[in-house]
């Protein structure tokens, strides 16, 4: 599994790390994930921080980030993503409409954990 639970300044972030793959791969990632959040203790203050960068965004893809976006909502109160802005902005629309968290896009993970802490 890429995504990891990291430590930023002090505070806990849930890095789900999707970029640059494949729809195959992509698919094991989120398995992973979903195996991951079923057998460890996710806080409901904890921060996530979902890395897009690179992954192309096609109706298969969005259908997993969906579900990925209600399976997780009960865990985190803030959400960052990079890679989803500009035109595919419209896709984190969409996806966020599935998530009780507050969502945000970026197009640097430096910002995007700093606004996640802020």
């Amino acid at each position: 599994m890429k995504s990891s639970v990291e430590t930023y300044k002090g505070k806990r972030l849930f890095v789900a790390r999707y970029d640059h793959m494949n729809l195959e791969e992509l698919q094991s990632e989120v398995a992973e994930v979903k195996a991951y959040m079923g057998q460890n203790t996710i806080t409901e203050d904890m921060l996530v921080l979902v890395d897009t960068t690179g992954t192309l965004v096609s109706p298969e893809v969005l259908k997993l980030f969906k579900e990925m976006s209600v399976n997780s909502s009960q865990f985190k109160t803030r959400t960052a993503i990079v890679g989803m802005s500009g035109p595919r902005k419209v896709f984190l629309d969409i996806v966020s409409k599935f998530s009780k968290a507050s969502v945000m896009p970026f197009e640097d993970v430096d910002r995007a954990r700093e606004w996640l802490i802020s």
